[in-house]
């Protein structure tokens, strides 16, 4: 009956004769009826076993699952509000890009007033400058 059970395990028939007879002065036969109830009790705690592994198995399973759809989404949410923060930093460059560029309008407008404005009174002073000579002080 002992060799059916596994060397690893934990309750032997062995192990529980040699229990009971120290615990209770009591020597049992290897084909005593109670040690049914050992191999028995083995056999549930191996399947319980079975079933726990199995049931691990399942949650190491289910858990990366579920990790590597949550980071997919987390993965997803930052791109988007890293899409968004760029477009928006982007927009906002345009715009400082805009007013700069109607300054710029504004200046070069200036500047051209002021050159045509530079070439009237250069021909005036031409024109007081010939006068004078043509004509005397």
């Amino acid at each position: 009956m002992s060799d059916q059970t596994p060397d690893n395990a934990p309750l032997t028939i062995q192990s529980v004769r040699d229990l009971i007879a120290k615990e209770h002065n009591l020597l049992l036969d290897e084909d005593d009826p109670i040690l049914v109830a050992v191999t028995i009790n083995r056999a549930a705690l191996d399947e319980y076993e079975r079933l726990l592994q199995n049931h691990k198995q399942q949650l190491s399973k289910d858990m990366e699952e579920h990790v590597a759809s949550f980071a997919l989404e987390v993965r997803k949410s930052t791109n988007s509000l890293l899409s968004k923060a760029v477009k928006a930093n982007i927009e906002n460059c345009l715009s400082v890009i805009n007013e700069h560029q109607g300054q710029m309008n504004n200046f070069l407008g200036s500047v051209r007033g002021l050159a045509i404005f530079a070439g009237v009174m250069f021909c005036l002073s031409i024109a007081v400058s010939l006068s004078v000579i043509v004509w005397g002080s």
